[in-house]
């Protein structure tokens, strides 16, 4: 079953709390979550968590509409993150691994900025 989902997005809702995830889905090799927290704070919260997994940030852009940081994992693969605010108190977090994505790295990624976030509230 699972081989005749691939490629197609997959919607997880859970608990919309303080920091916590309200939405995730992969699709185009991206995968991405919903968190309910404030823009400001999930990209703080990003760029400290790609530091902190050891990724290199070679690269940021922000501004009032979305913000994106590029870099590489300790083994030279591409990492970028992009976070975008969809409401005033949700935020959007989109990984990509690599030219074609990696759910699980990605999932490693999104993991350790919900557990962040959590721990900020």
């Amino acid at each position: 079953m699972a081989g005749s989902l691939q490629g197609c997005p997959v919607i997880l809702m859970g608990v919309g709390t303080s920091g916590g995830v309200a939405g995730t889905s992969y699709a185009k090799a991206e995968l991405e979550q919903i968190y309910a927290a404030p823009y400001e704070a999930v990209w703080n919260t990003a760029l400290h968590t790609l530091r902190t997994m050891r990724i290199s940030v070679s690269d940021t852009q922000k501004d009032q509409i979305s913000a994106k940081a590029s870099g590489t994992d300790p083994d030279g693969t591409s990492v970028i993150v992009t976070v975008l605010p969809v409401t005033k108190d949700t935020t959007s977090v989109r990984v990509r691994i690599g030219i074609f994505g990696d759910r699980a790295a990605s999932e490693r990624i999104q993991n350790e900025i919900a557990v962040a976030l959590k721990g900020a509230s």
